[in-house]
């Protein structure tokens, strides 16, 4: 089987070489004065590939040399752009797209919440940019430079200035530039040799590149089938972080005890922290001197007497003042709390016809079999008028009949707020004309 042989005779799978070229020439000048000077004859000659070499920085240098400002803001500005546009897509992408998951009612995708991952990513790429921006216009990195190979270059990092011109300069001509750079009078004029070397890649690069490629691939066809199929397996923990903790938990054995319980029981007279509640008037509507004798689940709704009879709440030692200073400021935030809470069923006006009771009334009226709706009594009616304080403050506590029970929502304070407008409402729903001052009822009596 015959080998493929090229035009010039080599056989395809034989090495080619390239003999030395001629890459530029480099000329050495005495000092920066002549080597000011030469730059900018060069450069009005209209030379475009060419440079400077000095031992330490020229002022004014790059610009006898005509070097533009270079390009790197505007390429760290692109990956600035490109990293904050990666860092929006990302987070809308994971929030508002592919796992939407809705934490305290906030939007899916927020600007502000974003800001500090945009930011960082602004930054990261930014770095980027200016390290391989920096290295890509600098021509970085290079396995040698053929400048190296010149004797006289080596004095360049002493004090040596050189001017060298590149034969990739589209005004290079190898008999022309020579004569130019002679008439500029350097101390010396070397021609600058591209030695010859293989032109092709060695063999081994190939395979080397498709072997990373297929490793590199593996990472990510092992993340995307782990993501599209379940598994019973526990995923690895490289950092355990708090996801295992050497805690005691709930209905556990521990050998810590003698009993082996890992939940250990209440301390006989002890109270946990801010449960110690020794005023029995703010805390539970009752009179101080007399709350040691009751039995706190009697005052549960529906409580039952040791003989079987209903317990009689009215009978209990209730104060009949309100443990707070009553003042405009408590009325405000009693009004405000009851609006809230109170008035969706008892209104606004407190006669029971809050928007739930008309909505469950309307609904009633036309779907007779879905059960019975009880309205709740109006607050102005006798039995409620007739409760004292206590007693309203512990149903606001506990619940009573079909109302739940409030005390986990609403601090004691604010239920004392809403007990004192709820009096205020039953003053004002009870009241007669002769509650009117009289400097009011004149205009009153003009109006109806």
């Amino acid at each position: 089987m015959s080998a493929v042989v090229d035009p010039h005779g080599h056989s395809a799978d034989a090495p080619v070489h390239r003999k030395p070229e001629l890459a530029g020439y480099v000329a050495r000048f005495s000092g920066q004065k002549s080597l000011m000077e030469a730059a900018r004859k060069t450069r009005d000659a209209g030379f475009k590939r060419f440079d400077c070499y000095v031992p330490y920085p020229i002022h004014g240098l790059d610009h006898a040399m005509g070097m533009k400002p270079t390009r790197l803001p505007f390429i760290v500005l692109g990956c600035a752009v490109v990293g904050l546009l990666t860092a929006v897509l990302l987070q809308w992408f994971t929030n508002a797209f592919d796992y939407k998951y809705i934490i305290s009612g906030k939007p899916y995708m927020s600007i502000p919440s974003s800001m500090p991952v945009n930011f960082e990513l602004a930054v990261l790429f930014s770095a980027f940019g200016a390290l391989f921006g920096m290295l890509a216009l600098n021509q970085l990195p290079k396995f040698y430079n053929r400048l190296f190979l010149l004797d006289p270059f080596q004095k360049v990092t002493t004090n040596g200035f050189f001017l060298g011109i590149e034969a990739a300069d589209p005004k290079f001509h190898s008999q022309d530039t020579k004569a130019f750079l002679e008439n500029l009078k350097p101390l010396e004029l070397t021609p600058c040799m591209e030695p010859h070397a293989d032109a092709r890649l060695p063999r081994v690069i190939a395979p080397i590149a498709v072997l990373l490629l297929v490793v590199g691939l593996i990472p990510l066809v092992l993340a995307a089938r782990m993501r599209a199929m379940p598994s019973n397996v526990p995923r690895i923990e490289l950092i355990h972080d708090m996801d295992f903790q050497p805690k005691l938990k709930t209905q556990r054995f521990s050998s810590m005890f003698a009993d082996g319980r890992g939940m250990r029981p209440v301390i006989a007279g002890t109270l946990a922290r801010g449960d110690l509640r020794a005023d029995a008037a703010f805390y539970e509507g009752l009179i101080p001197d007399q709350a040691d004798g009751v039995d706190r689940a009697l005052l549960l709704p529906n409580a039952k007497n040791p003989d079987g009879t209903t317990v009689q709440l009215d009978q209990m030692p209730w104060v009949s003042e309100i443990p707070l200073p009553v003042d405009a400021a408590l009325m405000e935030r009693g009004r405000e709390r009851y609006n809230i809470y109170c008035s969706v069923c008892h209104g606004l006006t407190g006669k029971g016809d809050g928007l739930v009771t008309l909505r469950a009334m309307e609904l009633q009226r036309g779907s007779p079999g879905i059960g019975t709706w009880i309205n709740p009594i109006s607050l102005s009616a006798d039995p409620i008028r007739q409760q004292r304080v206590g007693q309203l403050f512990n149903s606001i506590t506990h619940g009573v009949r079909k109302m739940p029970a409030y005390g986990s929502q609403i601090p004691e304070s604010d239920r004392w707020a809403i007990v004192l407008y709820v009096r205020a409402l039953q003053r004002a729903g009870s009241g007669t004309l002769e509650d009117v001052p009289e400097e009011l009822k004149a205009g009153l009596t003009a109006a109806e």
